[in-house]
């Protein structure tokens, strides 16, 4: 039989806790079927109402206190308790059949950013910037930021919210103020419609420095996390929130071409084939890094690394001997790349995670891939090697005792060298569209010259996209579909040669006839 509750009734005593605690959680393995279970964090509301013991469990600490801070504050304004949902409910007179009151902006994306312990450090500063941007705007009728509370809130935004892990800092007294004035002042999930998100949306469809308009690329990565957030508590049913308001909100278009077509975005993740060095150019760059720049010899290989290997510029700094193969035959050489140099923020950072050296780009800290070193980088190297001698941890490339900075080495190697190799125009600003596109050549470009030499040289894709460390090889065709001219016309001399013509030897055309020996196209 279901258990039976008292009608709802005003406690004179009532106390409540949220103790943390640990379940078992069986987990399905989609593809296998197969079960495993583990230890899961749970966090349960306990207390007591006159006497009766009321416990409610949450998967989140952030909904457990929410939970709490509701109690003690239904007490104390002394509201009827319910043992049947655990929570205060308005007298028998009042109550109406709805359900509970929604959560506060500020309660969810907090509830949220903790649901993600595995971001990057990357990801994770921009759902911060995006979460924090939504709290500073979506707030209750009647709240306005100014004064005080408009210091004590941007500091509290800025040097305090969203913390990772962690619990081992406090906060100052105008951090607290800050984060108490948000939790009273906050607006409910389900008041924000659809008229406000559009409005933020075209708030921040300009940057706020300086009135330009941001690229549609940029609204749809700092408007995402926040269309995750709202989905997510949509989905979940421990949180009353049953409306998403960005599921109408679309980011502009932009129309290019004289047909009018709409920019879908995909059009940018397309290299653009004229800023693709050839490896003659990459060779020559390298060479110039070394005359333009103060660093001498130790740049050649640093930049020949990404143009022949395909590494990103932190990949490469953090590159040690141990992870490097080379021959002395004269054969191709061999790199493993394990990890990615990164200046992040201890608060973004968890408590065991390394602050200098992180992951593989979206992947794990486990990951790695090799790449091949092609013969004349595989002499370079040993040059280098034998001059300049392994780094703090065996760095290949390191200077002063310390791995590469690439802010120094972008002012006084790459721009110098830059400038001499692809001069540009004089009398037009750096960014002007006017400007050679090579005179903007980045260090990052030379990762899209090694994809693209690899390509032309008739690598096959999959084992292009395995070197270069794409997440799936769609990205990877994606990005690289337009940097390989002519592969069409030798696609067809393939396909030829693989299918013989027939009927004593003549060719066949696509679209035409064979007819006494020549090709005759259709009429029309």
């Amino acid at each position: 039989m279901p258990r039976r509750y008292p009608e709802p009734f005003v406690p004179v005593r009532f106390s409540c806790h949220v103790k943390r605690g640990t379940t078992d959680e069986v987990v399905v393995d989609r593809a296998t079927g197969a079960r495993t279970t583990r230890r899961a964090l749970r966090w349960d509301v306990k207390g007591r109402a006159n006497g009766y013991d009321f416990s409610k469990r949450f998967e989140r600490a952030a909904l457990a206190e929410s939970w709490k801070r509701r109690l003690d504050d239904g007490f104390a304004v002394g509201l009827h308790f319910d043992l049947a949902t655990k929570q205060f409910v308005p007298p028998a007179d009042q109550r109406e059949a709805a359900a509970p009151a929604a959560p506060t902006v500020f309660e969810v994306t907090e509830a949220f950013y903790q649901s993600h312990p595995e971001w990057e450090p990357k990801t994770k500063i921009i759902a911060a910037t995006a979460l924090n941007r939504a709290r500073r705007r979506f707030l209750a009728p009647g709240a306005e930021l100014v004064g005080a509370d408009l210091i004590a809130v941007a500091d509290y935004l800025d040097n305090a919210s969203f913390r990772a892990g962690s619990g081992g800092e406090s906060l100052t007294d105008r951090q607290e103020h800050g984060r108490e004035w948000l939790e009273v002042n906050s607006a409910s999930m389900e008041d924000v419609t659809t008229a406000e998100v559009e409005s933020f949306v075209a708030q921040y469809a300009v940057n706020q420095r300086n009135g330009r308009k941001v690229s549609r690329t940029t609204i749809i990565r700092y408007s995402q996390p926040l269309r995750s957030c709202w989905a997510w508590a949509v989905g979940r049913d421990d949180i009353p929130v049953t409306r998403n308001p960005w599921t109408a909100v679309k980011p502009r278009r932009k129309v290019k071409g004289k047909a009018g077509r709409p920019d879908t975005g995909a059009s940018r993740l397309v290299v653009d084939k004229d800023i693709v060095l050839s490896v003659e150019q990459a060779v020559e760059l390298a060479d110039r890094c070394v005359v333009a720049g103060t660093w001498g010899e130790a740049v050649r290989c640093y930049v020949l690394v990404m143009a022949l290997c395909g590494l990103r510029p932190n990949e490469a700094v953090g590159l040690v001997w141990d992870d490097v193969e080379l021959p002395e035959d004269g054969s191709a050489g061999w790199l493993v790349v394990r990890r990615s140099r990164r200046s992040v923020a201890a608060r973004w950072l968890d408590p065991e995670e390394d602050p200098e050296w992180g992951p593989l780009k979206d992947r794990d800290i486990a990951d790695s891939r090799g790449v091949p070193v092609h013969p004349l980088l595989v002499t370079h190297l040993r040059q280098h090697h034998a001059v300049v001698g392994p780094g703090p941890g065996g760095l290949v490339f390191h200077r002063n005792g310390r791995p590469f900075d690439l802010s120094v080495f972008a002012r006084q190697v790459w721009d110098p060298a830059r400038a001499e190799m692809f001069p540009p125009r004089p009398g037009l600003a750096a960014d002007d569209p006017r400007q050679p596109k090579l005179s903007r050549l980045r260090r990052h470009d030379l990762r899209h010259a090694a994809c693209s030499w690899w390509l032309r040289s008739g690598v096959d894709a999959t084992v292009c996209q395995r070197w270069s460390g794409h997440k799936s090889l769609s990205v990877f065709l994606d990005v690289y579909q337009g940097v390989a001219p002519g592969r069409e016309a030798e696609g067809i001399r393939k396909l030829i040669r693989s299918h013989p013509a027939e009927d004593g030897g003549h060719d066949r055309s696509p679209g035409g006839r064979l007819h006494g020996g020549q090709a005759h196209l259709p009429a029309g």
